[in-house]
């Protein structure tokens, strides 16, 4: 049985948005991710999100099914991975294949569309992590 080393990286690993938005306003901010391993992988993204203090768990779900997130594979022609709302990006997949040694810039902006304000979400925040996760490719 082969064993292969698969790894990724991502820069920064610091927040990409820490904002605080008002209905129509999108915000955007992008991580490169790396292939530091030794075979080819392919990437997928999940937004592991959670209520900020003083939000109620209802509140922070009401406010993730409300933000519009929309992610793109930067590069001479932008290629969009994702849109929908933050509830639902889940295990999706944003880079096909990511060869060994190469990187590609994802982009993430978030939004509250103009129909989905209202005041059960004033002052209402939420935690987000991106999470990558990569799989081995042929």
């Amino acid at each position: 049985m082969d064993t292969y080393d698969l790894a990724i990286s991502i820069n920064p690993t610091t927040p990409i948005i820490n904002d605080v938005m008002e209905v129509g306003q999108v915000v955007a901010g992008t991580i490169a991710v790396a292939n530091t391993g030794l075979v080819n992988a392919g990437v997928y993204l999940t937004a592991d999100w959670g209520p900020s203090t003083g939000t109620t768990d209802r509140e922070s779900t009401l406010l993730a099914n409300a933000l519009a997130v929309s992610v793109f594979i930067s590069g001479a022609t932008p290629t969009q991975s994702y849109i929908g709302n933050l509830i639902g990006l889940i295990d999706q997949p944003v880079i096909a294949s990511l060869i060994t040694g190469n990187s590609e810039v994802v982009a993430i902006s978030v939004a509250i569309p103009d129909d989905r304000s209202g005041p059960t979400l004033l002052g209402k925040a939420v935690n987000t992590d991106f999470v990558f996760v990569a799989v081995s490719v042929a």
